[in-house]
């Protein structure tokens, strides 16, 4: 019986160990594989929620999208934020910058009196569905994952907009003005033509430094 601990073995394991041997080349590469082999994981749990909110509208009609995004925001999203409230602005600024960092967004963060402004260029989830063509609005790729047929509130007022995406609209801007902590505003941006090539149109998230109400 042969034992692979090759592996096993993780790749921040092997990278502390080329730093410990003085490896340096070595270890470069390897804080780069960190980042690289979490990606396909990622994209796949990302398509799979695309995927299941495609059934859940197939099934039981795109409202009951919006009652899904719910009842998530509720379980998991709102003990999130509300935990950073009286803690203050600050520390959601730092934490939501984390998320996106960790996540792969490429963005970049204004601030000026009244608010801080994440503007992404890059959603590596429903920006990179739309990319490479997955949404039932494109041809490009054989998955189809559902959009919205109608205009709702919680689609930002707009058909067309994936299932995916418009947890945005709750999550950073309907929920929390509803949970009593209304510092967020979110503005949809396509981000890709329906060829999938870049376009100015990024999305942002308003955070203000005070609550609207």
């Amino acid at each position: 019986m042969i034992i692979r601990n090759d592996l096993t073995k993780s790749t921040v394991e092997r990278t502390i160990e080329a730093i410990e041997a003085g490896k340096k080349d070595d270890a470069k590469e390897l804080a780069k594989l960190i980042w690289e082999e979490t990606r396909p994981v990622h994209d796949m749990y990302g398509d799979l929620t695309a995927s299941l909110f495609t059934f859940i509208a197939k099934k039981y009609g795109e409202e009951a999208v919006e009652e899904a995004h719910r009842y998530y925001g509720e379980e998991i999203w709102k003990p999130i934020l509300l935990s950073m409230k009286d803690k203050g602005v600050a520390a959601l600024i730092n934490v939501y910058a984390f998320f996106m960092r960790t996540h792969g967004f490429d963005f970049y963060c204004e601030e000026d009196g009244e608010k801080y402004v994440f503007v992404s260029k890059y959603c590596p989830s429903g920006g990179r569905m739309m990319k490479e063509g997955k949404n039932d609005n494109s041809d490009r790729h054989p998955f189809q994952f559902g959009t919205t047929k109608k205009a709702y509130p919680w689609s930002f007022h707009k058909k067309g907009i994936s299932y995916y995406c418009s947890h945005c609209s709750l999550w950073m801007d309907m929920l929390p003005r509803e949970w009593g902590w209304d510092i967020f505003e979110f503005k949809f941006g396509r981000q890709f033509d329906e060829e999938g090539k870049p376009i100015d149109e990024p999305c942002r998230t308003i955070i203000y430094k005070t609550p609207r109400s």
